[in-house]
């Protein structure tokens, strides 16, 4: 039998092979690109105490607590649960105390040497800056830890991981279709070449 008579060619496998491979390739890639920015764009505060932070968009905002976390040239390592924190956001233009919700979403993340998880949540109608505040309850002593403040940080997070294994498998369904139009092409070519042989 001379397979080079028959179509499709297996080349046509190499290609799914390359389909296939090229999707994992752009999930890394995407990952890579999207995920090893996140953290800048987070505000870290280090507590107790206070900083003025910018916020340069109104809507929902995510406090998180950082027990793996690095400022400056310090790395500060500390317990996952943490009790007896309390926070305080205040408008610095109306010198108005921002109300803060327990995070409705238990969100956590790990970026660059970086964990977090998320403790509140708050909304602003105003851009501007504000001062964030934390310390623990007169007579009580903790340590001290950094807070990370983030707008739809937890939502970018998973678009960019769904939208990478929409990406995968994508591929993945092109390479298989490949394969197996190929297959049954190639299949039915064999036929008709034997039986005009016959």
């Amino acid at each position: 039998m001379d397979d080079q008579r028959i179509r499709p060619s297996r080349w046509y496998y190499a290609c799914a092979g390359v389909v296939f491979v090229a999707g994992w390739v752009l999930f890394g890639l995407l990952l890579i690109k999207n995920l090893s920015g996140m953290g800048a764009k987070l505000q870290q505060v280090v507590v107790p105490g206070e900083a003025e932070i910018t916020l340069r968009e109104p809507g929902e905002y995510t406090i998180f607590y950082e027990y793996q976390s690095v400022v400056g040239n310090r790395v500060y390592s500390t317990e996952q649960n943490l009790s007896g924190l309390e926070c305080e956001l205040v408008s610095k233009a109306k010198n108005a105390r921002i109300a803060l919700s327990p995070s409705s979403m238990n969100s956590t993340y790990e970026l660059g040497g970086r964990s977090g998880k998320s403790v509140f949540e708050f909304r602003i109608i105003q851009p501007g800056v504000y001062e964030l505040s934390a310390g623990y309850p007169e007579g009580q002593q903790g340590p001290e830890v950094v807070l990370a403040v983030g707008k739809d940080f937890t939502a970018r997070m998973l678009m960019t991981i769904f939208g990478g294994l929409a990406l995968v498998f994508g591929s993945i369904g092109i390479a298989v279709a490949i394969t197996v139009v190929t297959l049954i092409k190639r299949g039915k070519a064999k036929k008709q070449l034997n039986a005009s042989q016959a």
